[in-house]
């Protein structure tokens, strides 16, 4: 079941397969997309071809109440930022690593008046969990907590591993962290990035390290035992 907004605000449940798609979990090779977005970020970008030719097309996010993720557009398409668009025809490639959003010569457009989540509510990144991650092929601009359960890999010495209790991915938290360590709890904003051999990493945006919120989440724990 999904949210389907209507003209003037209101909202009801409808089946997947009422035409409309949420753009949580779109998969890499699906075709056919119909979503209802708001546009977060969009600019005009050179991007070069297979056959070495290069290209202006335009990049950018787009968000419903679900997700955030990544398009790609043809420069002729009419995508405004913070315009709520109905967007149908699309279809789903890998670029860079993650799930995006094609928007081809084929796909219509067509601008909303209706009321939907606003633009410093979309621009919040959502909580999910591995597991959830993993089975969407990767995820742009997400909330993910859990502990630290491996040092670096030689080969890799800026990444461990992380692992929510759905999974694990390898972190890349950045050259400058030296405060994460085996069994350090973390909270982490970032992107899941695919690469090769099926093996994710997550992108840290920010790090924010949660041991005294843990300690005190295991204290009370303790306590309540006595209680």
């Amino acid at each position: 079941m999904q949210r389907v907004y209507k003209r003037h605000g209101f909202f009801c449940f409808a089946p997947q397969d009422s035409g409309t798609r949420e753009l949580r979990c779109l998969k890499p090779g699906e075709s056919g997309i119909n979503t209802l977005c708001r546009v977060l970020e969009v600019s005009p970008k050179t991007m070069r071809t297979k056959e070495g030719q290069q290209k202006i097309v335009l990049t950018g996010v787009i968000a419903d109440y679900t997700a955030k993720v990544p398009f790609v557009a043809w420069s002729q398409a009419r995508m405004v930022k913070n315009t709520v668009v109905q967007i149908e025809n699309a279809y789903v490639k890998v670029w860079k690593g993650l799930p995006t959003l094609y928007i081809g010569k084929k796909t219509q457009l067509h601008e909303q008046t209706i009321d939907f989540p606003g633009y410093a509510e979309l621009r919040k990144p959502k909580k999910r969990t591995i597991k959830d991650i993993v089975g969407c092929c990767g995820a742009f601009d997400v909330i993910v907590e859990g502990d630290i359960v491996s040092s670096s890999a030689e080969e890799h010495k800026n990444r461990s591993v992380l692992d929510d209790g759905t999974g694990a991915v390898y972190l890349d938290s950045g050259a400058n962290r030296t405060d994460i360590a085996f069994g350090t709890p973390i909270k982490i904003r970032g992107s899941v990035v695919a690469e090769s051999e099926g093996e994710y990493v997550l992108i840290a945006e920010k790090v924010k390290v949660t041991g005294g919120e843990f300690l005190i989440r295991e204290l009370k724990n303790f306590l309540s035992r006595y209680n």
